[in-house]
């Protein structure tokens, strides 16, 4: 498992067979890396398909840049030998520094309760990492064009995000953990991905200095 170190001052371990964006190189190295992914897949897709994938990743490269993003990797997945009927999919991991009004479980507290209200058909809950108290928001999405890695339907689709909200002790920030899929019967496995990562959060010692 690659390691990822955010520019908050935490730390987390990535599970393999995720494609790590490149936020520190252009957009044509980190193109060329997603057309050679794509073409060691089997089938290879068509061109058409290849051609959505990378205009699909130069829009989230943008939106998670804007958004603050510290890191962003995308999985990949597709028929094989053993199931050459598994339709193909993506599932986008990200980690976004957010800033925090208060700090601490303040912050989950309270974050909770302002969720739950302007979400009221997102599932909020709090759970407790070893890292600390954390937010969970599991919300649906339609999209009405969707904007898929392999895929260009013009008939909407439903989107299936999962946020696991961070605050970092000492200071006014959270690290948004998010995890999101189009391929929602394998949710499951993307809860798997996800609590994977936040088993392995750790927080630097610039944070108690």
């Amino acid at each position: 498992m690659p390691d990822a170190t955010a520019e908050l001052p935490l730390a987390f371990s990535v599970p393999e067979g995720f494609r790590d964006i490149d936020f520190q190189v252009s957009a044509e190295v980190n193109t060329n890396r997603l057309i050679g992914t794509l073409q060691s897949l089997r089938p290879v897709p068509s061109q058409q398909q290849i051609a959505h994938a990378v205009l699909a990743q130069q829009a989230m490269y943008e939106l998670l840049a804007a958004a603050g993003a510290v890191y962003a990797g995308v999985l990949l997945s597709g028929p094989s030998e053993g199931d050459p009927d598994k339709p193909l999919s993506s599932v986008m991991l990200s980690v976004t520094a957010r800033p925090s009004e208060l700090s601490n479980e303040h912050t989950v507290r309270r974050l909770s309760r302002t969720m739950g209200a302007l979400y009221p058909e997102a599932e909020v809950g709090v759970m407790v990492l070893d890292c600390g108290p954390a937010v969970v928001v599991t919300q649906d999405t339609k999209v009405p064009r969707p904007v898929n890695l392999l895929e260009n339907d013009p008939e909407p689709t439903t989107v299936r995000q999962l946020h696991i909200f961070v605050p970092v002790p000492g200071r006014l920030a959270m690290a948004d953990f998010s995890i999101a899929t189009e391929n929602i019967d394998e949710w499951e496995d993307c809860l798997e991905l996800i609590g994977a990562v936040c088993r392995t959060i750790r927080f630097t010692d610039s944070v108690a200095a």
